[in-house]
């Protein structure tokens, strides 16, 4: 273990101390935060662990082929008998010399060619270099995982037959010296036994086997499995009964053995289920398992990563193709929320855009979404959600800086906005009060024209800077508000309604409205931006054999 910060280690010390089975967990963790943020590293990594795995292999049958020489001259000088602190054997037995000869070129060119072969199939990536030969398996993949709180019962550099692994949520691939891959669903309590074999004491499980581990055996408390080159799923629930699924191939599924009667083995073809009891084995019609019996996940999908889709608009320039200010000049803002606008003509009187200020100014107009008052003439300007790719599931959030803020008369608002139409929106922002000059902050739902569940906190005061956010994350609507004049934030959350939930045609912007009085006041706005939050599935590199690497899904 080093006294080094992990974090100040160069990188080609960490891989060299991952291939020497010498990291320490907070090493490990900072070769992983690496590793997931620099593709050059994990090049490096994978390249690492090749060359150190095909030196290895080289060297063991090296050492193979000379120990065997050495016996074989023993053997032709008629020397000592060649002895191990565990067992004594001899080659005097293969006389005459030639048979010997023969036989040594035999083996050490079986010892060479099995070596090389090694060479083309490396340990998993996170198998430790130098794990002990008598180490049955190693920890390939994993996603979520909380084990049991005893070092002894989690995956590490101890992974020999009788190691107990206890899983208790999450998922976990476990790799088998013959090359069965199991993948247990936490919880789930699983026993090494030998490299192609193994017994699941309780939880669920899924196997893959490769031909060359067909006969891989998996031990129940009532029963057995064994594979005859297949992929199959296997529960043991609380009260030690066991479920088998063949996913493709078959098995054989036998119940446990008495003193006086073999146990009898039942074949199971691709999509067949059986009960395994202690006495027996009884297909079960696969249509009426439980559902959480048949839900067995059969790979670890790679984790989804956010990719941010933005658009920011700083009003330094007029761009053309947009909503028009009275001058003509394009604003960069593209859409009004439908249901709003419709009787203000194209060379909008209430915007003018201020390039050499870099923002536009809007007019208020007398009109309210709520109960749905002169809309025609309302100012609701932003943008359609669906241009950034925005189909429905996605998070967001759209922010704006609005610096002075005006005093608008009694119950005159203005703030940010999202939701398909004037009728069914959620916006947020400030209201006036019955105090000269005094807002405060609100959230608001309106489904159907009719506001509900209104949030309403905190004083600001005019003539100060602000910075609105309007966000969703989850599905569930906040409202960020940074008084930049203060130093000092304000954070609105709101009651959840489904009704924009899963909605593909929302649409974001600003808003200003002297909603019960005619007299209008002029609003800057500045540095609009929105951003659409897609995901995708990452992208791991297949040279890292499935070792997943830590990646940050939570946008800020």
């Amino acid at each position: 273990m080093s006294d080094v910060d992990p974090s100040l280690r160069p990188l080609d010390d960490l891989i060299q101390a991952s291939c020497d089975g010498l990291l320490d967990d907070a090493s490990l963790r900072e070769l992983e935060r690496r590793l997931s943020a620099d593709a050059e590293a994990r090049r490096s990594f994978a390249e690492a662990h090749l060359v150190h795995s095909e030196i290895r292999f080289v060297v063991r049958s090296r050492h193979a082929s000379e120990a065997l020489r050495t016996q074989l001259r023993d053997v032709a000088t008629d020397g000592p008998t060649i002895a191990s602190p565990a067992r004594r054997w001899s080659l005097r037995r293969f006389a005459p010399t030639e048979t010997v000869g023969k036989l040594a070129a035999a083996v050490v060119l079986f010892a060479l060619g099995w070596g090389f072969l090694a060479m083309g199939r490396p340990r998993p990536a996170t198998a430790p270099a130098t794990s002990e030969p008598s180490n049955v398996a190693w920890l390939v993949n994993a996603q979520d995982c909380q084990w049991a709180a005893d070092e002894s019962e989690m995956p590490g550099r101890d992974m020999r037959a009788g190691k107990l692994l206890k899983l208790r949520v999450g998922l976990a691939e476990i790799e088998f010296d013959q090359g069965a891959r199991v993948l247990l669903q936490g919880p789930a309590i699983v026993e090494l036994l030998t490299g192609n074999s193994a017994r699941l004491v309780s939880g669920k499980m899924t196997a893959q086997v490769p031909p060359r581990a067909k006969g891989f055996m998996v031990l129940s408390p009532t029963g057995k499995v064994v594979d005859l080159g297949t992929e199959f799923g296997l529960t043991v629930d609380d009260r030690g009964n066991t479920t088998v699924k063949v996913f493709k191939g078959e098995v054989q599924a036998s119940p446990l053995a008495t003193p006086d009667k073999r146990s009898p083995a039942l074949t199971l073809l691709k999509d067949q289920v059986a009960l395994i009891a202690p006495r027996s084995v009884e297909i079960e019609d696969p249509t009426v398992q439980g559902e959480d019996a048949s839900r067995f996940v059969r790979a670890i999908d790679p984790p989804r990563v956010i990719v941010p889709r933005s658009l920011e608009l700083d009003f330094s320039a007029p761009r053309p193709g947009t909503l028009s200010d009275a001058a003509g000049m394009g604003i960069g803002l593209t859409h009004r929320l439908p249901g709003t606008g419709s009787s203000l003509p194209g060379l909008d009187p209430n915007l003018r855009l201020d390039p050499a200020a870099r923002a536009l100014r809007l007019t208020t107009t007398r009109s309210d979404i709520n109960k749905q008052t002169n809309l025609a003439r309302g100012e609701y300007l932003g943008f359609r959600l669906a241009d950034l790719g925005f189909t429905g599931a996605e998070d967001f959030e759209i922010s704006a800086t609005i610096p002075e803020i005006p005093g608008l008369e009694q119950v005159g608002q203005f703030g940010l906005y999202a939701g398909r139409k004037s009728d069914s929106n959620i916006r947020g922002g400030l209201i006036s009060q019955n105090e000269r000059d005094q807002y405060r902050l609100f959230l608001v739902n309106n489904d159907g024209g009719i506001d509900a569940d209104i949030h309403e906190i905190g004083v600001m005061n005019t003539g100060e800077d602000l910075k609105l956010t309007l966000r969703r994350r989850r599905g569930r609507y906040s409202l960020i508000v940074e008084n930049q004049t203060r130093q000092s934030s304000s954070t609105l959350s709101i009651a959840h309604r489904p009704f924009l939930d899963g909605a593909a045609d929302l649409y974001v912007g600003v808003f200003g409205a002297n909603t019960q009085s005619d007299v209008s006041k002029t609003l800057t706005i500045r540095n609009v931006s929105v951003t659409v939050l897609s995901s995708r599935l990452a992208s791991l590199p297949t040279s890292l054999d499935g070792f997943r690497l830590a990646s940050s899904q939570d946008f800020p």
